[in-house]
């Protein structure tokens, strides 16, 4: 079985795609836009995310991707159907995924429990396409492969699937107006870790302590512990993180207000623009970029479908007031975002080593998204 590190795109990708479908469907749902149109976004869109050489490819051991490639599969995950958002509503998008997951990871009482936490976000989106037989088909395929992958890992390579997935996020501080409304977000954007919960099956109750002798144990005694108290039994039941956080009816006492009311503000650009790898892992990641990025496909939408815009996907007054500052803030959804910014930055580095060693052209990335 491969290292746990290796076996993190899967589960990144997932639980971003089933945060993203959660997003969308309360925006569509909140701007009005025609039953009919919205629940064909949800269909292209999940039947896109579970295409089945895209799975097989996902599922495949690979060191996780950054974030600026990370973002470029999204930003073609979400224009896959009929719907269209422009550059700051992405922007927004994106960063209401990853806070979302970030929060699920940091709030895991253990390891094993982001396995949960994924065939949670699954099993929300089977529901959500109940309707079409061969969506259902797509997502238990899904969930076959991610039982095959995780459901026999080692503690100790879901520890390091985890902690690969916190570096990935580890400098993502962006401000959400519903995680800093329940106090689970501090006001430098970092996550609050709660410290309760439940204890994981087998787990020993808080403050214990085992002395062996000869390898066998031979007493135990559990010692006063501050926390004690606050971490009760497994009662047998599945987590709830991994669930709709912008259904009310889900939200398990959050004053969830609906994402437009919890949509993002970024706080600090998250990867200096001006880093530059070396040119042979460049070169070796633009290569597994294109191959799970060519994968992607995309629907050209009928006559009668026909593409509708959503110029602004969250509304004006979405973005927290930081007390501690004096100055404005103005949304320019028109102007070049820093994480735009920063892909560009990327995009010329890419460029630069598009001349292989024997003096081939390689395909560029949209082409190969095209092509597919």
């Amino acid at each position: 079985m491969p290292s746990g590190h290796l076996m993190t795109m899967p589960m990144l990708i997932i639980n971003m795609g089933g945060e993203m479908v959660y997003i969308l469907e309360q925006r569509l749902h909140a701007q009005k836009i025609p039953e009919h149109k919205g629940l064909k976004v949800m269909t292209d869109v999940v039947r896109t995310m579970y295409y089945p050489r895209f799975v097989e490819e996902l599922f495949k051991p690979q060191e996780i991707y950054s974030m600026q490639s990370t973002r470029q599969i999204f930003d073609r995950l979400a224009h896959s159907s009929i719907m269209r958002l422009n550059e700051s509503s992405m922007d927004k998008l994106f960063d209401l995924m990853a806070m979302g997951f970030k929060f699920q990871i940091m709030s895991c009482c253990s390891p094993k429990e982001m396995v949960d936490v994924t065939q949670n976000h699954l099993e929300a989106l089977r529901r959500l396409v109940g309707a079409t037989p061969h969506l259902v088909e797509l997502i238990d395929e899904t969930l076959r492969q991610m039982h095959k992958a995780y459901g026999n890992m080692s503690l100790a390579d879901c520890n390091s699937l985890r902690q690969s997935l916190c570096g990935f996020f580890q400098d993502r501080k962006v401000k959400v107006s519903l995680f800093l409304n329940d106090h689970t977000q501090k006001a430098d954007g970092s996550i609050v870790v709660q410290g309760s919960g439940v204890q994981q099956p087998g787990q020993l109750p808080l403050g214990t302590v085992r002395y062996f002798q000869g390898g066998a144990q031979v007493q135990s005694e559990t010692l006063p512990v501050v926390s004690a108290g606050s971490w009760v039994p497994h009662n047998g039941n599945k987590t709830i993180l991994g669930s709709n956080l912008y259904d009310k009816e889900n939200s398990s006492g959050r004053t969830a207000q609906g994402a437009g009311s919890a949509a993002a503000a970024p706080v600090a650009q998250t990867q200096a623009p001006g880093t530059v790898e070396a040119n042979t892992s460049t070169a070796a990641a633009v290569g597994e970029l294109n191959n799970l990025a060519s994968l992607i496909r995309v629907q050209q939408p009928t006559a009668e479908e026909g593409n509708f815009k959503l110029e602004n996907l969250f509304g004006q007054s979405i973005f927290p007031k930081d007390s501690g500052r004096q100055e404005v803030i103005e949304i320019d959804g028109a102007g070049p975002s820093a994480h735009r910014q920063g892909l560009a930055v990327v995009r010329q580095q890419l460029e630069a080593l598009s001349v292989t060693a024997d003096g081939t052209q390689q395909e560029d990335l949209l082409d190969l998204m095209d092509k597919a």
